[in-house]
């Protein structure tokens, strides 16, 4: 009886392996190329120049940002034109902080 049921269940088993394995579809590659892969992403028919920009904006937060670190303030005020500096760009607070009043001298000719 035990050797029944064990040849039952064992091709019961095999059964599923081979249904299972018959239900999935071989993987296809795909030799279309997609129109976006050729002009690039969607974003840049809206804004063509957002590299640049983008590249711009870091390089005055790179600017700012070292301004502020050699300033002379407390750690958490720094810390907070930072976030700013991020956030809003040039906020009515950094420009407070970022105010420097310039003497020149004067020059005798």
């Amino acid at each position: 009886m035990k050797k029944v049921s064990l040849l039952f269940f064992a091709t019961f088993f095999m059964l599923g392996i081979f249904n299972g394995l018959a239900q999935e579809e071989p993987i296809k590659k795909s030799t279309v190329v997609a129109a976006e892969d050729e002009d690039g992403p969607i974003m840049f028919k809206f804004e063509p120049n957002y590299v640049s920009q983008n590249e711009e904006r870091k390089e005055v937060i790179a600017k700012t940002r070292k301004i502020i670190d050699t300033l002379q303030i407390s750690e958490r005020k720094r810390l907070k034109l930072i976030k700013d500096l991020y956030k809003n760009g040039l906020s009515k607070r950094l420009q407070k902080a970022l105010l420097v009043d310039v003497k020149m001298p004067e020059v005798e000719e």
